[in-house]
């Protein structure tokens, strides 16, 4: 029985469900039809200290008493025109302010759902996402490669390499188009510069001897690769930090979504077709 209700308490979406609630009370409380006090400004005590840390972070002093009432004037000022201009509508079919009104919900949001994970939490999080934190495999080879030469040619290359009957010099395209050793490069940049199919034979190839021929967009290639390391995921410990980076900006997102489909949910939703609309 406890088991279910620690599981019950664990599931993110009890979570969502509990910060939808809280916010539909707070939205319900600050917007009721009977809120009152409009005519009062208090400037509290809470606010006065938010304006001295702020002149204190950008002066790098404490404000004096006659620019700490200069900075109470500015406040009581603004609230004033706030009050005003809100009054008359002057907020409304405004995109600057319907667009930091939609950031603020969304920071909103974001304070309702944020919490920090678990080392359960971020491995469970990092097994149903291993690709995204995967470390690529490298390689570290030489090649020769020939841009003209057909295929029986170069398998005869290939054999005097391997019998040590030829060495690399003097041998494959003298153009110097590419170079003829790349160390310890990762599976993205060989895939970038020979392309997936060239990437995928030569980590594929055995080490310490010429093997090939291997084909790419500049010819077909010799290769003798003299280091090779798996590709690996990480464990948790090695990228805490990112995975719960990661955690987190998905958590977000997820309660986001969950939360503004509720929102949706109560109202009536119409798109009216443009009239000049292609039919």
């Amino acid at each position: 029985m406890f088991d279910i209700v620690r599981a019950l308490l664990r599931d993110p979406l009890l979570h969502f469900f509990v910060a939808g609630a809280g916010l539909f009370l707070l939205f319900s409380f600050v917007s009721g039809p009977d809120m009152t006090g409009d005519e009062q400004i208090v400037v509290s005590s809470g606010q006065i200290e938010h304006m001295v840390s702020i002149f204190e972070k950008t002066r790098q002093r404490s404000p004096s008493e006659d620019e700490l009432q200069g900075l109470i004037d500015n406040f009581i000022l603004e609230e004033v025109l706030y009050r005003e201009a809100t009054a008359i509508g002057l907020d409304k079919d405004d995109t600057i302010i319907r667009r930091r009104l939609k950031q603020k919900m969304e920071f909103l949001v974001d304070d309702f759902s944020a919490a920090e994970p678990s080392d359960d939490e971020l491995q469970h999080f990092l097994d149903a996402n291993p690709e995204r934190f995967r470390v690529d495999a490298r390689i570290s080879f030489e090649h020769i490669y020939f841009a003209d030469s057909p295929p029986n040619a170069v398998a005869g290359t290939l054999k005097e390499l391997q019998s040590g009957a030829a060495t690399e010099a003097n041998l494959g395209d003298p153009s110097g188009l590419l170079p003829q050793r790349f160390e310890n490069e990762s599976e993205s940049a060989i895939s970038g510069q020979f392309g997936a199919r060239f990437k995928n034979e030569i980590f594929a190839l055995e080490t310490e001897r010429w093997t090939g021929p291997v084909e790419s967009p500049f010819g077909l290639h010799l290769i003798r690769i003299s280091h090779l390391s798996e590709g690996h995921v990480p464990p948790l410990a090695d990228i805490r930090k990112e995975l719960r980076r990661d955690w987190l900006a998905n958590r977000s997102d997820a309660a986001q979504t969950a939360f503004f489909d509720q929102l949706r949910a109560r109202y009536v939703i119409t798109v009216e077709k443009p009239a000049n609309a292609s039919r």
